[in-house]
């Protein structure tokens, strides 16, 4: 039941990603896969961040155009990254997610901006380092603001899953 679940949030939010930037603009800043990596992973389950980052980020590469795979390695680390913070440290705080949600979408955009230069692909339009420094500092502040939301609603639909995870860290740090 929790596999497919998880299935239906990955397709979701891949539809999503696909159809909310033409409507709009706000969310061209928005990668709503990066959440649910960043999500996934702070389960404390390494494994499980990587796989939804190589799901999300490949998934995400095929519908939203672009050279296939590189958002599935940028994912796929950022997932593997996070889920084993998440284990040395408890990242359970809110506003320790929303740390955690900024820096994963800065790393993600300075990823792919150098996967892309690296590939020699055409990458976003950028004129020099302040228009890169404008495009991470939009992209951490879109991607943090639809974080608060988007945390609320999954930890919703994956409750039984956040209440063990609360009780583990509670054993493991407290006790």
């Amino acid at each position: 039941m929790q596999t497919l679940k998880i299935a239906l949030v990955i397709i979701g939010a891949l539809l999503l990603q696909m159809l909310l930037p033409t409507y709009l603009a706000f969310f061209k800043y928005v990668d709503l896969p990066l959440f649910l990596t960043v999500y996934f992973g702070l389960q404390r389950a390494p494994l499980l961040g990587m796989l939804t980052g190589v799901a999300l980020g490949v998934g995400g590469d095929a519908v939203m155009g672009g050279v296939l795979g590189v958002g599935g390695f940028s994912k796929t680390l950022i997932g593997y990254v996070v889920a084993v913070a998440s284990v040395r440290f408890a990242l359970e705080h809110p506003m320790a997610r929303l740390a955690i949600v900024a820096v994963a979408s800065a790393a993600n955009t300075v990823l792919i901006i150098g996967l892309y230069l690296m590939l020699e692909q055409p990458v976003f339009e950028l004129s020099g380092y302040g228009a890169l420094g404008r495009l991470i500092g939009w992209r951490a502040l879109a991607d943090t603001g639809m974080a608060i939301v988007i945390f609320m609603i999954l930890d919703r639909v994956f409750a039984e899953q956040t209440t063990a995870r609360r009780m583990a860290i509670k054993k493991r740090f407290y006790e």
